[in-house]
């Protein structure tokens, strides 16, 4: 099996490949439609008003430093186009990202394997997964989030820097959850190149570096073009806070969410601590009280953190307090099941394989993140669609 980073493998396909993509897509995006808008099931989550709110502020030229606002800029966008039609545009720009990631993951998928039976598989995966269906008729950040992360692996694989860091900053002020994912993934890259530099120095030959995928050495020119097209977004954004609010920051919410954490365990999160601890006021009070739990109380923290770990990844999912049928948790822990053992497989086989192995990034950063913190199954959305790349590995894989 060949798994190089090809600059033309996803441009020559078959007719007969064409038509069977055009079908998962096709497929794909008339799922998403039904589940937005025949399916009546409802659009607005609790944090949907939040977001709703934070657009009202800035249209009325205000702004509120407490989600990102990424996504109530695009919600502010489409209100001052129809305000009567605000959910309606909504639901069809999270139909056209999820439809676009299935793209996203094909291509990607034919650029690092060289096949497009893989490519297809792993379209045709996250075209009807379950998870990846449900999510597109919430007007939230899931969608939006997956779209920019996936879009900017995309751009990588491409060696579009400068498109890559922007998909990287705009995913991070949608949700600053995955902004590690970014400085994982040229920390790693700079290494790579140091290693494969240090290697030819010697006249031992790029091999003996690891696969370096035919990726190109991170030059500054590179180094440039992604820090520039990450920060575009994101000063954009805090500078705006700055001057509407005199925080320059992407979102206000690190204390409140740390806080949270305290006492977080799976389901449980007790959104009222904030109001039983106003003198909890900053991020670092935040910190500090969550440090004096882990070590005041060790065996109840390490139990509230494997119960985080099991609200992400749990192969039964839990009833969300009593939202969520039996039915609905055997198909999320399936789908859970599915994506961690499989996905966690096909990274193996290629953990070798720079290109490959980096899709494992935002599993890591979010399943860390979210298992010392608070965890929501939703969070696990935007990290779907490379354990499905990950997973369609492991079914295919062909050890020569």
């Amino acid at each position: 099996m060949t798994n190089k980073v090809s600059q033309t493998s996803g441009l020559n396909t078959s007719p007969t490949a064409q038509k069977i993509l055009a079908g998962i897509l096709i497929t794909g995006i008339l799922l998403r439609i039904y589940i937005c808008f025949f399916s009546h099931l409802p659009n607005m989550h609790k944090d949907s008003y939040e977001y709703y709110k934070q657009a009202d502020t800035l249209l009325a030229g205000g702004y509120t430093n407490y989600f990102p606002n990424g996504y109530p800029f695009l919600i502010a966008l489409v209100k001052s186009l129809s305000v009567a039609h605000t959910d309606s545009i909504l639901l069809w720009c999270n139909i056209l990202m999820s439809s676009l990631t299935i793209w996203f993951v094909y291509d990607i998928g034919k650029r690092l394997s060289g096949q497009t039976s893989l490519a297809l598989a792993a379209a045709g995966i996250l075209a009807v997964f379950p998870s990846q269906i449900n999510y597109v008729r919430w007007l939230m950040t899931e969608v939006p989030t997956s779209f920019f992360l996936l879009g900017a692996f995309f751009f990588y694989y491409r060696q579009s820097y400068a498109w890559c860091g922007i998909f990287f900053g705009i995913a991070m002020v949608v949700r600053t959850n995955v902004a590690p994912v970014f400085f994982l993934l040229l920390i790693g890259h700079l290494i790579l190149t140091l290693r494969r530099n240090r290697c030819l120095s010697t006249h031992n030959g790029p091999d003996n570096a690891g696969s370096f995928d035919n990726h190109s050495p991170l030059t500054w020119k590179m180094l440039i073009g992604l820090l520039a097209g990450f920060l575009l977004p994101v000063l954009l954004v805090s500078y705006y806070s700055y001057v509407k609010s005199g925080a320059f920051s992407v979102s206000g919410n690190n204390q409140i969410n740390i806080l949270y954490s305290v006492t977080a365990s799976g389901p449980y999160i007790d959104f009222h601590l904030g109001e039983e601890h106003p003198e909890i006021n900053t991020s670092g009070k935040a910190l500090h009280m969550y440090i004096d739990h882990m070590v005041s109380s060790p065996l109840q923290f390490v139990r509230q953190r494997l119960a985080n770990l099991w609200e992400l990844w749990g192969f039964y999912a839990s009833d969300a307090n009593g939202g969520r049928g039996v039915g609905s948790r055997i198909l999320l822990g399936a789908g859970n099941f599915f994506l961690v053992v499989f996905g966690l497989i096909g990274w193996w086989f290629h953990r070798k394989e720079f290109s490959v192995s980096i899709l494992i990034l935002p599993f890591l950063v979010v399943t860390l993140l979210h298992t010392f913190l608070f965890a929501m199954p939703r969070y696990t959305y935007p990290v779907e669609p490379f354990m499905v790349l990950l997973a369609t590995w492991a079914l295919v894989y062909n050890k020569k």
